[in-house]
């Protein structure tokens, strides 16, 4: 199942105590690197709410499909997976918003400016 920057899919999301579980996330990784690879990076999305330099909230005018619930790009639990790892789809981040994500991952996760 072929993916697109931007879209927001589930995946099984490695977490902190060394489990996988069901996560949406939005994929960052641009589509040349995602046809080459056959894989594409994420970041994680989140319902839990935390106020911290790693996190994005999104508001529901952001996506093309309004969420089940509200969220936060987890912008410093970036993962790749591949191709057959899609469990479902959700919709897209909007281009201007995407960008946003990105380069809070740049500026915040990577310390890259």
């Amino acid at each position: 199942m072929k993916v697109g920057q931007g879209d927001i899919i589930e995946i099984n999301f490695y977490l902190p105590g060394k489990r996988f579980e069901p996560h949406p996330c939005i994929v960052v990784s641009n589509n040349d690197v995602n046809e080459y690879e056959d894989s594409f990076v994420v970041a994680m999305l989140s319902t839990t709410k935390t106020n911290d330099n790693y996190s994005y909230h999104l508001e529901d005018y952001m996506v093309t499909k309004k969420p089940r619930n509200k969220g936060q790009v987890r912008c410093h639990l970036i993962s790749l997976a591949p191709d057959n790892a899609v469990l479902g789809r959700y919709g897209r981040i909007k281009k201007k918003y995407l960008i946003e994500v990105i380069e809070k991952i740049k500026s915040d996760v990577l310390n890259v400016t």
